[in-house]
């Protein structure tokens, strides 16, 4: 039997290990007020063994326990903070419910400061008070200097330690270097400088940094007649924000020598990357060019260094759903995919379900395109085209160092194809992504890629179809009577015309666009015996649905409905991102 532990925390509000024996640890975990980490322990959120494991790293790496719980996957931000919060009895505010900061209140404090003591001051309240969101820090400690600089009590609220740190980061930041008129003030250098002694480096740093800003996940060099639009990907959604002169075009042959491009080539297709920091946060910059009749166009996708995972209940899964992928994620053997178009989500799933597994005690290996999630207790490897390591030649590889789970980041050729259903059949779990619209389109996608019917029934546990579609913004939801469309298309048998759906109005929060962040929509198919049969025997689609319904699977448009009745999204997102069937 593994010992767990009881955990404490230090003056500076971090998690530390009890010096305690075993027989006190154990104790904790019956106390009406138990400590942190024990209250982890005790609510089943971190494992025993997962305990013994960290303390075994702590005396090596110095770390304080609650970041190496995260770091290592075996815990969430969410639930560290969450705990932290019912322990101080106060209401827990995750990134997107932050509240909009006042200048004026936050300008008292540095950056330093409010990073050194680990919390966010955000506004003063009608009745006076300071409304502070900690991270990892001490309410006494942060009262105090509260009151010293402004003789005002405080109102807490408890955030995730990373998001309170960034928010930080960012609001100090930005109040000092508006991005928008960096970018300005780069681009006229640029223009006036006709010798092009002036390096586009600080234009493209900006550019990143009012890309992390906006939250956006992609940047748009988009080349027209007379001018070059710079457009934002932001949930999901392409937001043009500036134009530059074809004069900045060197502006294209500087990130493309950044990303080991050839500059020189102006006629063919290219991709290649970078990594950048920005906001003292890590970045791989993925590049890609185009070639069109203006000149080259370009997109970069902004990949961040990430080890914290939310839980899936936490990305917006439902629970029984969840319950569901916990079962057959704990299969030792057999194939999970996780399927839906680019930039869909499949990874930040299947990553999130991968951590319900006890990883500590699981030889876990992964080949992906590129790595992005961490899992420290994981070998992690990445595809290497000119060193010719691909997905498939990975799988051969790792067949021979005992793994219990196989993670290969995207199944695109037979040769890949095969290799999974190879590994899976040899008693290995294997997970992975496939790019189809549909869970019944596995079926026939996995036979074009040479892998015949029986071997699909005999290794598929689960599959995940899903889309992402906007999340209104929380800040501005507003309540209004459905129209004619939207009770037909949410329940055409009700005449209720009292229904109630949502709209963001738009506020500071949501750039006015109404919408904050994203939620999956998905249908899950667990395959049991009679599916099987049904995949073996090549049964229709129509047939393959008609069973999987009679077995509880819920398509994905009935979820999509319930988002909309539940005030999550609207109507028109769902029809945006995943159609009408």
């Amino acid at each position: 039997m593994h010992p767990t532990a009881e955990f404490l925390l230090d003056g500076s509000g971090l998690l530390q290990p009890s010096r305690g024996p075993a027989a006190e640890r154990l104790t904790a975990l019956s106390n009406k007020n138990p400590t942190l980490g024990a209250a982890l322990v005790n609510a089943g959120l971190v494992s025993s063994v997962a305990i013994d494991y960290v303390l075994q790293k702590q005396k090596i790496e110095k770390l304080p326990l609650g970041n190496l719980l995260v770091e290592l996957g075996f815990s969430s931000a969410k639930d560290v903070a969450r705990q932290l919060a019912v322990q101080r009895g106060l209401r827990f505010v995750d990134a997107d419910e932050m509240p909009e900061i006042d200048t004026a209140v936050a300008g008292i404090f540095n950056r330093s400061l409010c990073l050194t003591y680990g919390f966010l001051p955000v506004r003063e309240n009608s009745d006076g008070l300071i409304e502070i969101v900690l991270g990892d820090s001490q309410p006494d400690a942060v009262t105090e200097l509260v009151q010293r600089k402004l003789g005002k009590e405080c109102r807490f609220y408890q955030g995730e330690f990373d998001s309170v740190a960034q928010a930080i980061q960012q609001h100090f930041y930005f109040a000092e270097n508006p991005p928008a008129r960096l970018i300005e003030s780069e681009v006229r250098k640029l223009e006036a400088d006709v010798d092009r002694a002036y390096s586009p480096a600080r234009l493209l740093e900006h550019m990143l940094h009012l890309a992390v800003h906006e939250r956006a996940t992609d940047i748009h060099l988009a080349p027209t007649a007379r001018s070059r639009s710079v457009l934002l990907r932001v949930d999901g959604v392409l937001r043009p924000v500036f134009a530059l002169s074809p004069a900045l075009d060197r502006l294209v042959v500087y990130v493309k020598l950044q990303a080991e491009m050839d500059a020189s080539e102006q006629r063919l297709p290219q991709d290649g990357s970078f990594t950048a920091q920005v906001m003292e946060k890590n970045f791989t910059i993925r590049v890609s060019t185009l070639i069109s009749e203006f000149g080259e166009r370009m997109v970069m996708r902004l990949l961040p260094e990430r080890s914290s995972l939310d839980k899936l209940v936490d990305l917006g899964f439902l629970e029984e759903d969840v319950a569901v992928m916990a079962k057959a994620f704990s299969r030792p053997h057999g194939l999970i995919l996780i399927t839906g178009p680019t930039g869909s989500g499949k990874s930040t799933t299947l990553h999130a379900a991968l951590r319900m597994q006890p990883l500590v005690e699981r030889n876990v290996l992964t080949v992906e395109d590129p790595v992005e999630y961490r899992v420290p207790v994981a070998c992690q490897t990445e595809v290497n085209r000119r060193a010719g390591y691909e997905f498939a030649n990975a799988m051969r590889h790792f067949l021979r160092h005992d793994p219990d789970i196989i993670l290969v980041g995207e199944i695109r050729d037979s040769e890949t194809a095969r290799a999974a259903l190879d590994a899976s059949s040899t008693g290995h779990l294997v997970l992975s992504t496939l790019h189809v619209g549909s869970i019944f389109g596995v079926m026939p996608r996995l036979k074009l890629l040479g892998v015949d019917a029986e071997t699909i029934a005999e290794n598929l546990v689960a599959v995940i179809n899903q889309r992402l579609v906007r999340r209104i913004c929380p800040h501005c939801a507003t309540p209004r009577v459905a129209s004619d469309d939207e009770r037909r298309w949410l329940d055409p048998a009700s005449a209720d015309e009292t229904l109630r759906v949502f709209y963001g109005r738009g506020c500071h929060h949501c750039r006015d666009t109404g919408y904050l962040g994203r939620l999956p929509v998905y249908e899950l198919l667990a395959v049991n015996r009679d599916l099987a049969d049904a995949i073996a025997s090549d049964a229709s689609r129509a047939e393959m649905r008609q069973r999987a319904q009679t077995v509880g699977m819920r398509p994905i448009l009935a979820l999509a409905r319930h988002r909309v009745l539940a005030g999550e999204t609207t109507m028109e997102e769902i029809l945006r991102t995943v159609g009408e069937d």
